[in-house]
């Protein structure tokens, strides 16, 4: 790692934020680019499972970080950056969804399933899970997706996600606590299904085992 992007790795989000403010033209940027490596992965996240796919997920991070490089204001006291471009990213995606062009899709784990998986079955199961989750998660109210998406993707606090999303405390806690049920009665009959099939592959070996034993 350079020098001088060791020296910006140190720094706080707040000491990077007030940089961005008062800072030299060098050390804006350099500020800027330090706040991008470090949250960008994360605002991705959030704007995908939001949004349903990745190219929207990117379209949205960029215009997230474009209006907070056009927020910076000396006059902004900033306690909790993350939680700052949350909110930003929350109302890009809510403005992306409400675009009559803008056309929902759950595939977001699609790109990466390849025809030939050299993880074998334990990645394609893995794949399979993450697009089960995705619609999932695309069936849940608009209200529950963000607050649960927040916390399990995020890793938020009760009251960091009451402040991203706005709402009281106690709010946010119950439409999480009503997201992670429905979320179970949705995927239900998955683990059903997976359990009945596991069961069967098991009782399928064991009378081959058998077979070879008194063949």
């Amino acid at each position: 790692m350079p020098f001088h992007r060791r020296k910006y790795h140190s720094l706080s989000d707040d000491e990077l934020y007030r940089l961005l403010v008062s800072g030299s033209e060098r050390e804006r940027n350099d500020a800027f680019d330090e706040l991008y490596h470090r949250h960008s992965g994360r605002v991705f996240i959030y704007c995908a499972r939001i949004l349903g796919d990745q190219t929207s997920a990117r379209d949205a991070c960029q215009e997230v970080f474009i209006a907070f490089w056009r927020s910076v204001s000396s006059e902004r006291v900033m306690t909790n950056l993350r939680g700052y471009l949350l909110r930003i990213a929350r109302n890009i995606c809510l403005l992306m969804k409400r675009n009559d062009s803008y056309i929902t899709t759950t595939e977001f784990e699609e790109n990466l399933v390849e025809t030939e998986n050299p993880l074998g079955e334990a990645a394609i199961e893995q794949n399979e899970l993450a697009e089960i989750l995705a619609m999932a998660l695309e069936l849940l109210p608009e209200h529950y997706r963000q607050a649960v998406v927040l916390q399990c993707y995020n890793g938020l606090t009760y009251q960091e996600i009451a402040d991203v999303l706005g709402v009281p405390l106690s709010t946010a806690r119950n439409w999480i606590v009503r997201a992670k049920a429905h979320l179970r009665t949705i995927l239900e009959p998955y683990w059903q299904d997976r359990s009945s099939q596991s069961t069967d592959e098991e009782t399928n070996q064991m009378n081959i085992q058998h077979q070879k034993h008194h063949g």
